[in-house]
């Protein structure tokens, strides 16, 4: 069976971080990056920017695509934008 192949390199992005998932408890356990390409990034360190749902980030980082539209980013710097 073929490897799935996947585009990946290092991006900026600007978008709203959003909670993508939930526990028992109705605490957020995993946050995404809608951005301003239409697109939504779930965020792999996503734990550190829980506190930053419903702001406007600009990240860097490695963004991976695969050919399902599943589309990651792991943040490596970032800045809150206040008047967007």
């Amino acid at each position: 069976m073929p490897k799935k192949k996947t585009i990946q390199g290092q991006e900026t992005l600007i978008g709203i971080v959003t909670p993508v998932q939930w526990n028992e408890f109705d605490q957020v356990t995993a946050v995404a990056l809608s951005a301003t390409d239409d697109e939504e990034y779930r965020i792999e360190n996503g734990e550190e920017f829980i506190d930053l749902i419903q702001k406007v980030i600009e990240a860097s980082g490695e963004v991976r695509r695969d050919p399902k539209a599943t589309r990651t980013i792991t943040i490596k710097h970032f800045n809150v934008i206040e008047n967007f």
